[in-house]
């Protein structure tokens, strides 16, 4: 079961890197606000510090990334990951661009977010769509 859900992390991962790797990186769409986009990053990073990733599915994800990352997947997989990181000190660097998806031509915002750790500092991928749900999510 670990193994299936580590591959659809991986599958959802790759879909996400690929529509908006494919996209390539543009100017943020007069859709979004910058600053908008920096906060909803930046609350989906501390609600998931927080553990309450049923708050995190349940109010930030859009309609495909519940299908693709489900509260189970995120408890087991993700939130591992952050608690390996130990205690969340603040955010550091911090930069906003746009993406469109070459088939459908819907526009996202892509906020990358490079937060320090009391062990390490990650840097976390979150694109919004126009409703500013999350629409992709990454961490490294």
């Amino acid at each position: 079961m670990k193994k299936k859900m580590s591959k659809m992390m991986v599958c959802v991962c790759v879909l996400t890197g690929l529509l908006f790797g494919c996209a390539g990186s543009q100017r943020l769409s007069d859709n979004f606000d910058e600053a908008e986009v920096k906060a909803a990053a930046e609350s989906v990073i501390e609600i998931l510090n927080s553990g309450e990733v049923e708050l995190l599915v349940d109010e930030q994800w859009n309609a495909v990334m519940k299908g693709a990352a489900d509260v189970e997947m995120l408890k087991s997989e993700i939130v591992p990951i952050v608690e390996e990181l130990g205690e969340f000190e603040g955010f550091d660097k911090e930069a906003v661009t746009g993406s469109k998806d070459p088939d459908t031509e819907q526009e996202f915002a892509v906020a990358v977010i490079k937060a320090k750790y009391e062990k390490r500092k990650a840097q976390f991928t979150i694109s919004f769509d126009e409703d500013m749900k999350v629409a992709g999510f990454f961490i490294k």
